[in-house]
């Protein structure tokens, strides 16, 4: 799901859960999965829809606090 239809999803209380965890594809990256009430799960994507991966596990907390997240579980 694309970064910007997040923060509107979120904004509507739409997420149950926020997971950050390890790119499968590259164990040296961070992914964020978010799951919505109606059981459906996304990946956090830019407006590309390319699934945005980071190194640094800083760089996704931000993304998604900006998004409008409050908590997330973590993976390592």
């Amino acid at each position: 799901m694309k970064l910007s239809a997040i923060k509107t999803e979120c904004e509507n209380a739409y997420f149950t859960l926020v997971e950050i965890r390890k790119n499968p594809g590259n164990a040296s990256e961070y992914i964020g999965l978010l799951y919505g009430r109606d059981g459906k799960s996304f990946m956090l994507c830019d407006e590309n829809d390319s699934v945005i991966s980071k190194q640094e596990l800083g760089e996704i907390v931000i993304l998604l606090k900006e998004a409008g997240f409050k908590k997330a579980k973590l993976y390592f």
